[in-house]
């Protein structure tokens, strides 16, 4: 482990080279791939920053909607775990039919909607900034 600059310093610092230098520079599919590594870097950059605290709520969603006891988990591996294995168990017992209709239904749409959100910050938060801009639109209709 590192002092400065961090994992994410450093992946920041050189998916701006790619775009400020690399890019403008090249042309056709090159440039392409060159802005796609940059983005990738991004995502690993956010997927390293906000990961553990963004699956450490997922977790405790997932056991509050399912009735389950919140897990005291503490490596990522383990809620990593925890989260596949309470995923499986919502995505049966959506499959059965139980959140069809009523409250349930409500919390389920809730957690899922937090989740999907939470996978945007990571994977392209402007994603996120577009669909407020548009909800707050419809509302001022």
């Amino acid at each position: 482990m590192q002092d400065r600059p961090t994992s994410v310093e450093l992946l920041e610092a050189a998916a701006d080279f790619v775009e400020s230098e690399l890019v403008p520079a090249i042309q056709g599919a090159r440039q392409f791939q060159a802005r796609v590594v940059a983005n990738v870097m991004r995502v690993v950059a956010r997927e390293i920053k906000l990961e553990d605290p963004l699956v450490r709520n997922e977790v405790k969603a997932l056991a509050h909607l399912l009735g389950h006891d919140s897990p005291h988990l503490h490596s990522l591996d383990d809620l990593r775990a925890a989260d596949v294995k309470m995923g499986e168990e919502l995505t049966a017992r959506i499959r059965a039919g139980e959140a069809d209709d009523g409250d349930w239904r409500q919390n389920v749409l809730a957690v899922v909607r937090r989740s999907v959100e939470d996978k945007l910050r990571i994977a392209n938060p402007r994603y996120l900034e577009n669909d407020i801009a548009i909800r707050n639109s419809r509302e001022e209709d």
